[in-house]
């Protein structure tokens, strides 16, 4: 996961790191040598609940861009099952095969003019392209109905994995499980701060250790969110056209 190539990001982390430090080291603290600390119970919650909720990010994260995979996949398969198909006759299936590639040119160039977060506007590329499958000219031959049964499967395939990517994308943490998170986190630093000891390094301390957990719930909006990888990861689409354009070539 590289989502450092966002300036956006690279500053918010910032923020994140310095602020909760230079706080800890600039206000007033009460902690006494000697006392119980009263931020370790709190720590520990807070830790298990991040710790389970970046694993249920990282997984729903992966599934997601697994099917991503799967959809390209699929899409490159549709190519050369078309293609495949029109060479049984070509006179018969130029016009169909040449629209179909237009189709499919066009569904991954739509990328290119928006990211991820806009995926289910590229729905009528898609209907475009998976309509024109039917369209197919008779079929003659036990060939040609086998690779348009393929094909047939694999344009489904696509359809069923653009689905779930669609809910995959959508299924973001709750606000309730975000404020949650917000009130274990303020517990945490109010603790902190009553358990700081009025000596450098103490409030260093209790800054560093504060600023890691506000570090993981960065990373957790990150993961949950994808926001900083919409672009890269419609990139993947428009990538694929080279691909696909790359096999037409080297066929010819």
């Amino acid at each position: 996961m590289d989502i450092l190539h966002s300036k956006k990001t690279i500053f918010r982390l910032g923020l994140v790191v310095i602020v909760p430090i230079a706080v800890l080291l600039l206000v007033p603290v009460y902690g006494q040598s000697g006392q119980p600390r009263f931020d370790l119970p709190v720590a520990f919650l807070v830790s298990l609940t991040l710790i389970l909720l970046i694993h249920q990010a990282v997984e729903k994260r992966r599934r997601l861009l697994q099917t991503i995979n799967l959809e390209l996949n699929k899409l490159r398969r549709v190519y050369h099952l078309s293609r495949n198909l029109s060479e049984t006759d070509t006179q018969r299936y130029r016009g169909w095969f040449t629209e179909l590639h237009g189709n499919l040119y066009r569904y991954l160039s739509a990328f290119s003019e928006r990211d991820f977060g806009y995926y289910e506007e590229t729905n009528s590329e898609f209907r475009e392209l998976s309509y024109h499958v039917y369209k197919v000219p008779e079929l003659r031959s036990s060939k040609e109905e086998a690779l348009y049964d393929d094909l047939l499967r694999t344009v489904a395939k696509v359809a069923e994995s653009r689905q779930q990517i669609k809910e995959s994308k959508d299924a973001r943490m709750s606000i309730y499980v975000w404020m949650v998170v917000l009130l274990l986190v303020v517990g945490l630093g109010i603790s902190a701060w009553l358990s700081t000891i009025d000596v450098w390094t103490s409030r260093l301390a209790a800054g560093v250790t504060l600023a890691g957990f506000l570090v993981m719930i960065d990373l957790l909006y990150e993961v949950d969110t994808l926001a900083s990888e919409y672009r890269p990861i419609a990139q993947r689409y428009v990538d694929n056209i080279g691909r696909i354009e790359l096999r037409r070539r080297e066929d010819e």
